[in-house]
């Protein structure tokens, strides 16, 4: 039996009934030794389907891993090739943004000032412009608010220095390098874990301005989707917004795409010093570096990484040969189809904190 799987079984339990994520993979690289474990559905059984069991190389939408994937992993080439400077003002780069005092490190620290979250898929205009128009939440580089507006735009410095989009340069500069199968969405569903049971999670958002106040209700935007997601992108902006290729949502990976990354970031696919500045802690929020979050090991090593809302997860160990992958289809076979009424609450789901929790203890 492999040594993972009473972890993937603990995953598979987690929440209630009406809560256990429907699939997972999880695995560890050690060195030269790696191990993956996988269980559940990919597509989980319905009254007139049998379900689709997971695999190994199933492709995850990593939600919020595509932050460290493609937006953090690009930023460290740009640095290293002197294109890209951490100190630099964003307007350096995207001229159009008004705000000469923010600097693209303060949007890869979460500390640039901006709104938590925007349905931009509810505004008109391109979204990039939408944001620049947007109105600061806090003054810049005083208070640590986790951000996705800042690594969208972020994601448009590296578009603009790079000269590619993000979808072409990440398959031409990582993905390619690499041989990793990751690459945006929408992928051919028979490749993928399914996403998630609808548009449900954010239109709840929506109904209920839970957990970021928003001035839009669900009749505000009419491209719900209604049923499974599987081969596209689940998060609304990503998806309705950017058409599937965005800076802080919409790869899809298998577990040992994360782990090659993992393993390469850490050996030398971007130089020492580069990574060595990414990871240096924030003043506003020590838990939170340069594009990455930070994890203290209990001998005290240091550990660069990153969650994603469907239940993913990857990070890597600085100072011992340690990688961590995990993915649990946690909107999938929870969330449900679009609601007919409006909803009062979000959908319960469990956390990918403790499918990361659960990973970690497989790895250590």
């Amino acid at each position: 039996m492999n040594s993972l799987a009473p972890y993937v079984d603990r995953i598979l339990a987690l929440g209630t009934q009406r809560t256990h994520p429907a699939g997972t993979a999880i695995g560890f690289q050690r060195g030269d030794r790696r191990e993956v474990g996988w269980g559940g559905y990919a597509l989980s059984p319905t009254d007139g389907e049998s379900g689709v069991p997971m695999w190994r190389e199933a492709l995850f939408d990593l939600a919020s891993v595509t932050k460290l994937a493609v937006t953090t992993t690009l930023s460290m080439q740009l640095v290293a090739s002197g294109e890209l400077a951490l100190e630099a003002p964003v307007a350096l780069y995207l001229p159009q943004f008004p705000r000469p005092q923010i600097t693209v490190e303060q949007l890869l620290t979460h500390t640039a000032g901006l709104e938590a979250w925007w349905p931009l898929y509810c505004t008109p205009g391109e979204p990039i412009a939408a944001i620049c128009q947007l109105p600061l939440a806090d003054d810049p580089g005083t208070r640590f608010n986790y951000s996705d507006l800042g690594v969208l735009l972020a994601g448009a410095v590296v578009s603009s220095v790079s000269g590619q989009p993000l979808d072409v340069a990440f398959a031409e500069r990582v993905a390619a390098p690499l041989g990793l199968t990751a690459r945006y969405g929408p992928v051919d569903p028979a490749l993928a874990a399914a996403s998630a049971d609808s548009d449900g999670y954010e239109y709840a958002m929506l109904a209920t301005s839970l957990p970021h106040p928003v001035p839009f209700g669900p009749s505000d935007f009419g491209g719900w989707r209604t049923g499974v997601v599987r081969g596209e992108v689940s998060d609304g902006n990503a998806a309705h917004a950017f058409g599937g290729v965005a800076a802080h949502a919409g790869l899809f990976a298998s577990i040992d795409d994360l782990l090659t990354l993992g393993s390469a970031l850490r050996e030398g696919f971007v130089p020492r010093s580069v990574l060595q500045r990414f990871a240096e802690p924030s003043a506003a929020n020590p838990a939170q570096a340069v594009g990455f979050r930070r994890r203290t090991l209990p001998g005290g090593g240091v550990v660069l990484e990153h969650p994603g809302f469907t239940g993913t997860y990857l990070g890597f160990a600085l100072d011992e040969p340690l990688v961590v992958a995990a993915a649990a289809t946690r909107l999938h076979g929870t969330v449900g189809p679009l609601p007919r009424d409006v909803p009062a609450e979000l959908p319960v789901t469990v956390a990918t904190a403790d499918v990361v929790q659960l990973a970690w203890q497989a790895a250590t």
